[in-house]
């Protein structure tokens, strides 16, 4: 049996459970993304992780997608395990994988439709480099993503409040030398 190049047939291959967990690891571990500098806008949708079996079957699912991806690997502190970045990059890539992936999202559900938007907008042009301009529908796709990663950015403290701690030791400790000293003498019987 020959295999078919097309997107198609290709599709057929990855399971819905391939595209659900996809979507689940986007979710927690993925960025979607628009980089604006004076070279126009760069769209981008990338998966992070330290587990290399994880990113090599995200490469593995894009490409039975048919889609291209760029593996960068990086080391961001030589007390930490190198990472790996998978990314879609560019118009043409960016819309089969939003189309695989945005049915199982859940908390980049948002940001991957404002991001469709974007990139179908993009497309519909006949030439879609910044040189073409942005028109005002796209500038606002690109800030209501930006701000819609600002709103689900969640900061946390995770600086150790040591007195709070001692405290909480010090009165479990006194909570049960007191039950030890309240508990009445049980007798066994046979």
């Amino acid at each position: 049996m020959q295999k078919s190049n097309s997107a198609d047939n290709q599709q057929a291959i990855v399971s819905e459970a391939e595209k659900g967990w996809l979507a689940g690891l986007i979710d927690g571990e993925g960025c979607i993304h628009i980089d604006i500098d004076k070279n126009g806008a760069h769209p981008y949708l990338t998966v992070t992780n330290s587990n290399f079996t994880i990113t090599e079957k995200v490469v593995d699912i894009w490409h039975k997608l048919g889609i291209g991806c760029r593996v960068q690997t990086r080391h961001q502190n030589i007390k930490w395990n190198p990472v790996k970045d998978v990314q879609i990059i560019g118009y043409k890539r960016l819309k089969p994988a939003l189309i695989a992936i945005m049915p199982y999202l859940v908390g980049k559900s948002d940001e991957a439709l404002l991001m469709y938007r974007f990139v179908e907008s993009r497309l519909g042009k006949r030439q879609y480099g910044p040189s073409s301009g942005y028109t005002d529908s796209e500038l606002a796709l690109v800030e209501a993503l930006k701000t819609k990663k600002l709103r689900n950015r969640v900061l946390r403290d995770y600086t150790p409040d040591h007195l709070e701690r001692v405290e909480d030791i010090v009165r479990a400790t006194r909570r049960r030398v007191e039950a030890g000293r309240n508990a009445q003498p049980r007798l066994i019987s046979e």
